[in-house]
């Protein structure tokens, strides 16, 4: 089967407060099930986290900082509805790279 990829987001790079949402408007509303193929970098050893209903906080790569200076990709499977955003409860942050895409059709 083949896939079918699309920009569903890119997030701002930047400077990230503690705690503060990295897409605005607040949330990204999901208008479709499927699943969100996100590639995300930072600057600094880090933690981030990210929600699906806009005020529960899951951790990325099981709680453990995200390495400075590399990429790392993960899916987040979603639903009509849901509110997905991002944070970082760490201080310091700059974010190198954010993108969002939407999968699919994957075999």
């Amino acid at each position: 089967m083949a896939k079918s990829i699309q920009l569903v987001e890119t997030i701002p790079n930047g400077a990230k407060s503690q705690n503060a949402v990295w897409i605005t408007p607040t949330d990204k509303l999901i208008d479709d099930i499927g699943k969100w193929r996100t590639n995300i970098a930072i600057d600094i050893d880090a933690r981030v986290q990210y929600t699906v209903d806009g005020s529960t906080w899951l951790f990325i790569n099981e709680g453990e900082n995200l390495k400075a200076g590399c990429s790392y990709g993960f899916d987040i499977y979603v639903r009509a509805g849901d509110l997905v955003n991002f944070r970082t409860p760490d201080t310091g942050v700059t974010l190198l790279l954010g993108r969002m895409d939407s999968i699919k059709d994957e075999g």
